[in-house]
């Protein structure tokens, strides 16, 4: 995957969409789209997430 790709995540147990701004080693830096309350508040809406845990937004055509 590649810096601004969109890819779906798994955190805590909930599904969540974004897009990669950052890539490290093991994980990248994600701008969420549709953030729950904690992500807004805590992170302002950017997490750093396991690259085992994102997979590639599919989209219906």
């Amino acid at each position: 995957m590649e810096i601004n790709s969109k890819v779906n995540f798994d955190w805590q147990g909930n599904q969540f969409e974004g897009i990669i701004e950052k890539e490290y080693e093991n994980s990248f830096l994600i701008n969420v789209t549709n953030p729950n309350f904690e992500i807004t508040d805590k992170y302002l809406g950017r997490i750093v997430i396991s690259k085992k845990t994102c997979y590639p937004l599919v989209s219906a055509q």
